[in-house]
């Protein structure tokens, strides 16, 4: 009756490790997809001299093929890692802590999130998570300071990409 009892125990560990590295193989090659992302709006003059509006509808990426990195880090051996540094970087150089947080001891991590347009324009800036203070309006204006980056790519063709960014802010003693 035990044997049963392992061989039932083997066959769910066997079955459970082969789907998760089919889970495992299958994200490494799969993109991962936020959803759908209103990339540009176009006014377009037609032959009647009014303008027309289109909306071009793209899928939004979370993590793609060759993700977007900031102008100057293509070219370097690993550009998503120069990237990192560089917005580690801007953001220690230019994150003011505000008066209100200080007066108010508020203290924590900001989440912002943005999307790095086709054209490596930043676009749909938004806090995810703030802590008030002025803190979720510091990471907002951070953000909109940033320069271009180059556009992230998935099979060989220019994507939108989401980006979240924590920022934390802590009071020294």
């Amino acid at each position: 009756m035990n044997y049963r009892i392992y061989i039932l125990i083997l066959y769910c560990l066997l079955i459970n490790t082969k789907a998760n590295s089919q889970l495992e193989a299958s994200a490494t090659v799969r993109p991962e997809i936020v959803g759908d992302h209103i990339d540009t709006l176009w006014s377009v003059k037609n032959g009647g001299g009014k303008e027309d509006f289109k909306l071009v509808k793209t899928t939004l990426y979370k993590k793609v093929e060759k993700m977007p990195v900031l102008i100057g880090c293509e070219t370097d051996s690993d550009p998503e890692e120069c990237s990192k540094k560089k917005l580690i970087d801007l953001l220690y150089n230019n994150i003011k802590y505000p008066n209100e947080a200080k007066k108010q001891r508020i203290q924590g991590i900001v989440y912002a999130k943005y999307v790095v347009k086709t054209d490596g324009s930043l676009g749909n800036i938004r806090v995810e998570r703030g802590i008030g203070g002025g803190c979720d309006e510091e990471v907002l204006r951070f953000i909109g300071t940033l320069p271009a980056y180059t556009p992230g790519f998935q099979d060989g063709k220019a994507v939108p990409v989401q980006i979240t960014l924590p920022v934390k802010f802590k009071l020294m003693k």
